[in-house]
């Protein structure tokens, strides 16, 4: 696909930052929030950190900081496509998640990674070939929330912006509002799963920055589902090529609990059978009971870790965007209510995994045979395994492989992996990688979280990794002297 020649076909839903400033047509959040997002989108990108830490030292609210953060992004990139720029907008949810899991000492430190991201993000939204966009007022219409079904399924891109800024206006309970969502971010895994990552990003922000803010936040998930229309062929398939149409046939309410079983056959089975033939045969072990929804989340979990493991070269964001689609998806089926819904995303974890490797596979050179099993464990300390991640990140999981297994080093490595990749990392992809990995080893079996936390080492920052500009920007202004 052309990325640019499709850009330049699509229809105008924003303002340009010229329009914005000159008019009063630019979408305009709560009072309370609207001057902060505004300081933050008119600062110079070097100025940003001191801004930011006078905030901090002024004692004002974390949460208010990153709800400002946030929506500048939801107001100043386009969600088409989501991904790219709009990354600004997905890693609120990773940074506010290591700040609370953070080692004394770095607690401050990814808001400034946020932030400092949003000013390239903005920077690179405005350089756009299909131009600088700013999200703009919504004109009166007769949209109400019970059209959102519709425009989803119809991709009508007008329609189901204002049926998202309808629902949010509804009155509705949060949980009820993505009820309606999980399916259409787990619908279509084009652009290597962004729009899972950016539904369940934009909940788990929501619920920590304030539902008031959420009508723009679901204008913004409402478009960036729809990109790509029904027949664009990207990453190896259109959307009828995939394997949603299937998998609503299949899917059915499967009890959630007990302990996980067959993890290890389906884990088989997904590195050799197709797409269609793994998601019928899950569907089929999960009716004889020789499956459960744990054991299917095992299984996913450990593939993507093991697909990010097998990827190589420009391969390697196929195998990191595996780990945090599969997070997504977990994501939505653990806060879906529908069990049949709960059904529908089970099935569409497993046949995203299959398609994550059919477009790895298609790349020649760049898929290797090893799988996780393949990995021996060595033994040494935790300061060995984590000195070992920027030169040789395959031997700093096998030594990371007995120290997650073990009570007495398993906090130390995760501090670790925590403090290096919080203050050495250089793009966002660090920050979402380690936080899906924390979050889904934690809800593996005991049997599988070893495994899965060794393989944060795969996309991770060690000692030896250079501190990004924003770091230092940040210490600088968070020092005494600042």
């Amino acid at each position: 696909m052309n990325r640019r020649r499709f850009a330049l076909s699509l229809p105008v839903l924003g303002l340009s930052r010229a329009q914005a400033q000159a008019t009063p047509g630019a979408v305009q959040f709560t009072p309370d929030i609207e001057p902060l997002v505004r300081e933050i989108e008119t600062m110079p990108r070097e100025k940003s950190a001191e801004w930011l830490a006078a905030r901090m030292r002024a004692g004002k609210p974390h949460r208010e900081s990153l709800a400002a953060v946030f929506l500048a992004g939801i107001r100043n990139v386009n969600p088409r496509p989501p991904g790219f720029a709009l990354h600004c907008v997905f890693l609120g949810h990773a940074a506010h998640e290591l700040s609370l899991r953070a080692p004394a000492g770095v607690r401050a430190m990814p808001l400034f990674h946020v932030l400092d991201d949003f000013k390239s993000a903005q920077a690179r939204d405005a350089g756009a070939k299909p131009g600088d966009y700013t999200m703009r007022k919504l004109a009166p219409s007769k949209a109400s929330a019970a059209d959102l079904a519709a425009a989803m399924e119809a991709w009508d891109l007008e329609r189901a912006e204002q049926a998202a800024a309808a629902l949010a206006r509804s009155g509705a309970k949060p949980a009820a509002v993505f009820e309606q969502l999980w399916k259409y971010g787990a619908r279509d895994y084009r652009n290597i799963g962004h729009k899972a990552i950016f539904t369940a990003n934009a909940c788990r922000t929501l619920e920590t920055i304030g539902w008031q803010h959420a009508e723009p936040v679901l204008r913004s998930l409402a478009l960036g589902l729809l990109d790509f229309e029904r027949t664009l062929s990207m990453n190896g398939y259109a959307l009828d090529d995939q394997c949603f149409a299937t998998n609503e046939k299949l899917a059915r309410a499967w009890p959630a609990g007990g302990a996980s079983r067959g993890s290890a056959e389906l884990l088989a089975a997904m590195r050799s059978a197709s797409v269609a033939e793994l998601c019928a045969e899950t569907a089929r072990s999960l009716n004889a009971g020789s499956l459960n929804a744990a054991g299917v989340w095992d299984a996913v979990h450990l593939f993507a870790a093991e697909l990010r493991l097998r990827s190589t070269g420009a391969n390697a964001i196929a195998g990191i965007h595996a780990v945090t689609a599969a997070n997504g998806l977990h994501t939505a089926w653990r806060r879906a209510a529908s069990p049949r819904l709960r059904g529908l995303l089970l099935l569409q974890a497993v046949g995203w995994m299959g398609q994550f490797q059919n477009f790895a596979a298609s790349r020649a050179g760049l898929l290797s045979a090893t799988s996780l099993k393949d990995l021996q464990p060595i033994g040494g300390t935790v300061d060995e395994a984590l000195g070992a991640i920027a030169a040789k990140p395959v031997e700093a999981a096998a030594r990371m492989l007995p120290l997650a297994a073990s009570a007495e080093h398993r906090g130390p490595l995760v501090e670790g992996l925590l403090r290096y990749a919080i203050t050495r990392a250089d793009e966002v992809h660090y920050y979402k990688y380690l936080v899906s990995i924390l979050e889904s080893e934690a809800l593996v079996s005991p049997a599988a979280s070893p495994a899965l936390l060794a393989s944060a080492a795969l996309y991770a920052k060690g000692p030896s990794s250079p501190e990004p500009v924003w770091a230092e920007r940040a210490r600088a202004a968070l020092s005494p002297q600042a």
